[in-house]
């Protein structure tokens, strides 16, 4: 999930870039894309090596809303997950979790500390079960970091703290707050599901649990020690409730140093400050119950060249699945995207989309998920990084962006 800058400062950011950039041979851009190391393969737990999951971080919210209309079942979560499937996608990643105050008696699981509404679990119990049914795994989020669907900033209000703000450090250091994060955490992995009775804990149809969605350490220590910390203490609690799933925090991939990375690289491509985060990879990746490296990759909204682009993605692919693998862990690539409105015309989207995929069979990761996935009836508008794969089309057609590539990643995964 985007978070870093708004729709309107992203768009006035690849103005200012428009002219640097996006004019090399389509060719050219996918293979500088795809120039990875061939690396040791790493499954991510069952699933086969470089799998394709996708995005979907709506489906419990549109259940919700579609339950609460009267319906037995969602027409959102069943169109998205058979076209997941039907693309090879070997799981979707979506939100397990809903904080938002402004969805109060919509969709909202956590209406205030401890106190949920059962509608709105009712609906993340259905996508559970359809999940499974599908045949598609989950990757489930237990929070965010930025406000959207409630975010830290909502735990720091409910602590009863002063200013609460969007990716409020305190919900990483504060007692009182870490408290109400892991009674959420608590509540919801020991939930028995009403639709199949089985315990969200131990639920088929979950391939893993992240922590938070891009947690930073804005505002916590240089040295990255308070983000390890709290990694430590909150996947241990994940773990005891759900032994047979895989953990990972959910981070974008950032670092305190280039420790691990080309740095004359990361400098040429102006993503110096990607290491000067005071959260660290290297560091969370390490701790003993995290099972996966997490990692997202928004290039535009980083500020890094249009012209370095194509190889920035696959360095930020092979470098962070090889300090994952040699901790024996695989990488998980949770989110990347280039804007639909952005410097690259679709034909060098896709060129590059190609290339980072191929990488990441190159560089052997667990997963990769390209953000975002759509049912047909969403509106283009609502995300700079929509794709389809619309009802009456071939996955190629261009008005579904990105399907066909899909196809093609996940027919390729497991073949190393």
């Amino acid at each position: 999930m985007t978070g870093p800058v708004s729709r309107t400062s992203l768009l006035l950011l690849l103005t200012v870039l428009t002219a640097c950039g996006g004019d090399e041979p389509l060719e050219q851009l996918e293979e500088e894309a795809a120039d990875c190391p061939l690396l040791p393969a790493v499954p991510l737990g069952s699933a086969p090596s470089t799998s394709v999951l996708l995005n979907a971080y709506y489906l419990q919210d549109e259940a919700a809303r579609e339950i609460r209309g009267g319906l037995g079942e969602s027409p959102v979560v069943e169109e998205t997950l058979a076209k997941a499937a039907a693309l090879g996608a070997w799981g979707v990643r979506t939100l397990g979790f809903n904080d938002d105050p402004n969805k109060r008696g919509v969709s909202t699981i956590q209406v205030a500390p401890g106190v949920y509404d059962e509608t709105s679990l009712q609906a993340l119990d259905l996508v559970l079960t359809r999940a499974a049914h599908h045949g598609v795994k989950l990757v489930l989020p237990l929070g965010n970091f930025w406000n959207a669907y409630g975010g830290a900033r909502q735990y720091v209000t409910w602590a009863g703290l002063p200013d609460p703000k969007e990716g409020d450090p305190r919900f990483f250091t504060h007692r009182g707050v870490i408290g109400l994060y892991t009674q959420y955490i608590t509540t919801l992995l020991s939930r028995v599901n009403t639709l199949d009775g089985i315990r969200y804990g131990e639920h088929p149809a979950v391939l893993g649990w992240e922590l938070l969605n891009e947690p930073r350490g804005v505002g916590l220590d240089r040295r990255g020690e308070a983000m390890r910390a709290w990694v430590d203490e909150l996947s241990g609690v994940v773990q005891a409730l759900a032994p047979g799933h895989l953990v990972g925090t959910g981070e974008e991939g950032f670092d305190t140093s280039f420790e691990g990375y080309d740095a004359g690289a990361w400098r040429s491509a102006s993503g110096s400050s990607l290491f000067e985060a005071s959260t660290s990879f290297r560091q969370n990746t390490a701790s003993p119950l995290i099972g996966f490296g997490s990692a997202h990759f928004y290039p535009e909204a980083w500020g890094l060249r249009p012209g370095a682009m194509a190889r920035s993605g696959a360095r930020w692919i092979s470098e962070h699945a090889a300090l994952a693998g040699q901790l024996g862990k695989p990488l998980f690539l949770g989110e990347f995207g280039l804007s639909n409105q952005g410097v690259f015309s679709l034909e060098e989207r896709r060129a590059l989309y190609r290339g980072w995929l191929r990488c990441a069979w190159r560089a052997g990761v667990g997963g990769i998920a390209p953000w975002m996935f759509a049912y047909d009836a969403r509106p283009d508008a609502w995300d700079d990084f929509t794709f389809y794969f619309r009802d009456g089309t071939t996955p190629e057609d261009p008005s579904n962006r990105y399907a066909d590539l899909v196809i093609e990643a996940a027919a390729r995964a497991g073949s190393r």
